[in-house]
């Protein structure tokens, strides 16, 4: 568990914060950008998951999964439309938004994180698919 509490610490401390930070110190000066609350929600969640004070630590693997599921989608589609620029264009008729050019579900659909929601998906994968290490 010691690996998997240091992925979402880390995951927290320089996605989450950072994200955070830049939301916070942009033009709006305002911490609510989708982006900065997914990674800091997803890190805090993913650091409760993680320790043995809850349930022994057993929902970690599930939420590694799930939160691997999404961010890897989300980083795939993201480096997918930087090659074909109408990727996400179909899909602008999802309920209440979830997907617009820019964003899916909330999170970038930029170069740079695109390859962070990628890699972070990818990482929480890596450990959801493993079995209970």
């Amino acid at each position: 568990m010691g690996h998997r509490s240091a992925h979402y610490f880390l995951w927290f401390i320089l996605f989450g914060l950072i994200a955070g930070a830049a939301s916070l110190f942009s033009k709006d000066h305002s911490i609510a950008s989708s982006e900065a609350i997914w990674l800091l929600v997803s890190g805090v969640l993913g650091i409760l998951v993680t320790q043995k004070w809850l349930n022994d630590g057993k929902f970690a693997q599930i939420y590694d999964f799930i939160i691997g599921v999404i961010f890897t989608l989300a980083g795939l589609v993201a480096l997918l439309q930087i090659f074909a620029s109408n990727l996400v264009s179909g899909l602008g008729s999802l309920p209440g938004g979830l997907v617009t050019k820019t964003t899916i579900i909330g999170l970038s659909l930029g170069l740079l994180p695109g390859i962070v929601h990628l890699v972070l998906g990818l990482q929480s994968l890596n450990h959801g698919l493993r079995s209970g290490k």
